[in-house]
């Protein structure tokens, strides 16, 4: 069974987190399992309080197939070396990366978005957040998720595109399945 860690700070986007997991466990029959800083329960924007099975910088973690970043205003306030050193591992061992929205900092100061396309909330938002990130000169200023190799990036406004993406990269057997699911959310801005 493929096993993702869903990795959230405190205040982390509830939007981002719910089309991505959902699609993953439901759909995928993906195991979810949930880091937090100290492995304490973190609540959402939302209010929502999701309970942790691990911390940030658990050696178990590394043994997890897919990595996911979700938004939260904490990310952009320095980075966690526990957080790069395991990303960089994950993405040498080939395993899936995503992040969306702030999410998207530590992807960045983990160095994966050198020499890939990528994006985020904004060009000079992620220069801000992440001066002179290496890659920089790859950004793609599109409302919707980025994959490139097996890194996924996304700004905080593209949580369905993101699942999606991510979904691809765990199941591209399941094209059928994926493409249904984002044309299920892309009704709502179709109809006139």
């Amino acid at each position: 069974m493929t096993v993702a860690v869903a990795f959230l700070q405190p205040g982390w986007a509830d939007w981002e987190a719910g089309a991505v997991l959902a699609l993953l466990r439901r759909h995928l029959k993906v195991q979810i399992e949930i880091a937090t800083p100290a492995g304490d329960p973190e609540t959402s924007i939302g209010g929502i309080l999701a309970a942790a099975d691990y911390r940030f910088d658990d050696p178990v973690l590394s043994d997890a197939d897919l990595f996911i970043l979700i938004g939260s205003d904490e990310w952009s306030k320095g980075e966690n070396t526990a957080i790069s050193s395991l990303l960089r591992q994950a993405f040498a061992d080939g395993k899936p990366i995503a992040g969306i929205c702030a999410g998207t900092t530590a992807l960045a100061r983990a160095g994966l978005f050198e020499g890939r396309k990528h994006t985020s909330n904004g060009k000079a938002w992620l220069d801000g957040v992440v001066p002179g990130y290496a890659g920089g000169e790859h950004y793609v200023d599109t409302p919707k998720a980025v994959s490139d190799g097996k890194v996924v990036s996304a700004s905080g406004l593209a949580p369905v595109t993101f699942a999606a993406a991510v979904a691809r990269l765990v199941a591209p057997e399941a094209e059928d399945l994926i493409a249904g699911y984002e044309a299920m959310f892309a009704r709502e801005f179709s109809a006139t």
